[in-house]
């Protein structure tokens, strides 16, 4: 039994006895339950005395989350390593694998994505990929703390230079270059308008760009412009002029005020009440690269411990170890990770807390991004309750709307008619809740009818399901109101607010005025419509709901009107069934140049003969002289 001097008593004596079997070695612990469900997993130099350490009487009042660790703790595991900085690599794998409940941890372990060229093909590209794999003449870039920083870089390059978007399938079956070679945008490799040397030599100045190497990018230019200009070639001088602009601009947003080119990581965080946000921003050759936060709840630990603890993990991730990392504290295991991402990285690499010059400067940026994405982070939701009471009193509705549905139709003449409903939950849009409705029983242009026919089926399965929102909008005035309520009265729908909410419009008077009337809401219990003021937020929420449902059954509706263009333009061709249809569109890429190729192209196509590659010319080019034109030219490719 240990004394109190020692562990207390909380530690009970098969942990006392199991405390003093560990050995006093580097290594890692893993504290368990009674039923053997990892609790939290830590790292030391001394298991031991780190062990021990957790279970003394005044320990808690230092460390407070360990009043909810250490009376759940019934059996503590072990193993042992040759080094502090293994146990550290094992610690933060082992974390991955059982994710304990009182470590932190790095849930958005997946948005760190690299760009990947693969050096051994003839026409190489940038792609986005996760993880790595140990390849030759394979080049890895990044990885970027941002998935949306890394789709932001790989469109610049796409714009810079005319290198291929397309997949290697796509590549290796098209027969002519695609819109973005007419747009300037891609050298067409896949019908061989550039050479593979040619292509290659986009590529690494692409290289050049992912390096940061932007100097030497832009000598290689300039050598280039200078050279097509003495050749008079003044269209292709011009495009590498304005090539040089964009790479320049591009490297000057990017510079921070450094006075080196050092690779630095930089650290800082922000804590205020139980949150805490921790920002990285990421430096390569003087400029700044990437940034990132993450935001973690400190569960009643310091906050100097969950910072160490999410350091730790963030680099046992596949990144880009820098010269230095500069943090705002010392954190007990620097030496250890420093060690580590030296062994890593083979050559040495510094873990450092400025407190003056240029690194303690980078740092404060660091913290003035971490209390602004605090507060972005958790000032939304204060807002967003502000807006949806807004709401609530100003149209006196009966419910906070929290959910809110909205439905619109979208028709032509009442052909092809749908309806939308989008849902937005506390200021927000949950597309997983987005329907769409084709409309059934209604043939003629009525969106009064359309709309009930909606109401009825959503509202039919929300009280089956139990599944109802707090506010109903239909886009539309007075008469949409008045249909959806006799729809909803009708299915005995009582929970929830309705309202209508009619488009601003110009409306023209005697006398040639112009009348403005703004965007109404109309509800059930007041005649008049609520005007609300044009620039408050809560109506401008309620137009953006407004707007998106508009948005979505308007998208349905066009993809009906051309999936029945490419149906009916292509099935009322003789002899054309749904594979030779398919076969068309895959390789013209749409009914419009099936349309504009002459019967020649046409009788390439697999299983279309030169007499249906005639008709199908025919179908579309009904002039009787162009018709006869093209068949004499089919029997003398064919001869006699």
């Amino acid at each position: 039994m240990l004394d109190s001097s020692s562990p207390s008593s909380a530690a009970g004596p098969d942990l006392d006895q199991q405390i003093a079997q560990l050995p006093a070695e580097p290594g890692v612990y893993l504290m368990k339950d009674a039923r053997n469900e990892v609790l939290y997993i830590g790292k030391a130099k001394n298991l031991r005395a780190r062990v021990r350490s957790y279970f003394l009487a005044d320990s808690a009042g230092d460390r407070p989350f360990l009043r909810l660790l250490t009376p759940r703790v019934a059996r503590i595991d072990h193993v042992v390593t040759a080094q502090e900085s293994e146990a550290l690599l094992l610690e933060n794998n082992l974390i991955k694998q059982f994710k304990p409940r009182f470590n932190i941890n790095l849930k958005d372990d997946k948005t760190y994505v690299s760009l990947k060229i693969d050096m051994t093909h003839d026409f190489p590209r940038p792609v986005i990929v996760r993880r790595r794999e140990k390849e030759k003449s394979v080049l890895y870039f990044g990885p970027y703390a941002s998935a949306s920083s890394v789709r932001s870089t790989l469109r610049y390059l796409n714009r810079l230079f005319p290198i291929r978007e397309c997949s290697d399938h796509v590549l290796s079956h098209r027969t002519r270059p695609c819109p973005l070679y007419d747009m300037g945008r891609c050298s067409a490799p896949c019908v061989g308008l550039i050479s593979r040397e040619a292509y290659h030599e986009l590529v690494q100045e692409v290289i050049l760009v992912l390096r940061g190497h932007s100097e030497e990018l832009i000598e290689r230019l300039n050598g280039k412009m200078t050279t097509a200009a003495r050749a008079l070639r003044f269209e292709e001088a011009a495009r590498l002029r304005d090539q040089i602009r964009a790479v320049q601009h591009t490297a000057e947003r990017q510079r921070v005020d450094v006075p080196d080119f050092v690779d630095r990581d930089v650290f800082a965080y922000h804590v205020q009440g139980e949150f805490m946000e921790i920002q990285g921003m990421f430096v390569r050759h003087g400029r700044l690269e990437d940034l990132s936060n993450f935001g973690f709840k400190t569960t009643d630990r310091r906050p100097e411990e969950v910072f160490a603890s999410f350091l730790n993990l963030f680099y046992t991730e596949v990144r880009m170890i820098p010269d230095a990392i500069l943090l705002p504290i010392e954190v007990e295991d620097a030496a250890a990770l420093a060690q580590w991402l030296s062994e890593q990285r083979g050559k040495k690499a510094e873990i450092l807390c400025p407190r003056r010059g240029h690194g303690a400067q980078l740092v404060e940026l660091a913290r003035l991004n971490a209390v602004q994405a605090y507060q972005t982070r958790h000032g939304a939701p204060e807002a967003n309750r502000q807006i949806l009471q807004a709401l609530q009193k100003d149209l006196g509705l009966a419910n906070l709307p929290s959910r809110i549905e909205c439905f619109d139709i979208s028709n032509i003449g009442g052909h092809l008619a749908v309806g939308s409903m989008v849902t937005f939950i506390e200021c927000g849009p949950d597309k997983k809740r987005y329907r769409h409705y084709k409309i059934r029983t209604v043939e003629q242009s009525d969106d009064f009818a359309m709309m009930s026919e909606v109401l009825r089926r959503r509202f039919t399965r929300g009280l089956e399901e139990n599944d109802l929102p707090d506010l109903v909008v239909i886009d539309g005035g007075k008469g949409q109101l008045a249909a959806a309520r006799r729809v909803l009265e009708e299915l005995g729908v009582h929970r929830g607010d309705l309202i209508a909410l009619a488009k601003r419009r110009r409306r023209g008077r005697p006398g040639g005025r112009t009348v403005v009337l703004d965007e109404r809401v109309f509800t059930l219990d007041r005649e008049a419509p609520v005007v609300l003021p044009q620039s408050s937020p809560h109506l401008l929420y309620l137009t953006r709901i407004r707007d998106e449902a508009h948005r979505f059954a308007v998208a349905y509706h066009r993809n009906l009107r051309q999936k029945e263009y490419h149906h009916s333009a292509l099935a009322a061709i003789p002899g054309v069934g749904e594979v030779l249809r398919r076969r068309l569109l895959r390789h013209f890429g749409s009914v419009q140049a099936v349309r504009d190729a002459p019967a020649e192209q046409l009788a390439f196509i697999p299983g279309i003969s030169s007499r249906l590659a005639q008709t199908i010319y025919a179908h579309f080019h009904p002039n009787p002289a162009t018709a006869a034109h093209e068949a004499q030219a089919l029997h003398a490719r064919e001869g006699p």
